[in-house]
């Protein structure tokens, strides 16, 4: 059996008062891909990305392999 590794770091920068430095880490089976924005500390999306990708982890980890 093969195993798969899915790994999503967020890393959330404060580096101007109200301005935010967003690093987001994707590993996955090695290959890896690396995205840096900034964002105002009002910014809504960024929010509902981490509501999303939190939804989409715990969706995985129930899922069953019938």
């Amino acid at each position: 059996m093969e195993v798969n590794t899915i790994k999503i770091e967020i890393r959330k920068h404060h580096v101007t008062p109200g301005l935010n430095v967003l690093d987001l880490i994707i590993d996955a089976n090695g290959e890896k891909v690396v995205k840096q924005t900034q964002h105002k500390d009002t910014d809504r999306a960024f929010k509902k990305f981490v509501e999303d990708i939190t939804k989409v982890a715990k969706e995985l980890a129930d899922a069953r392999i019938e």
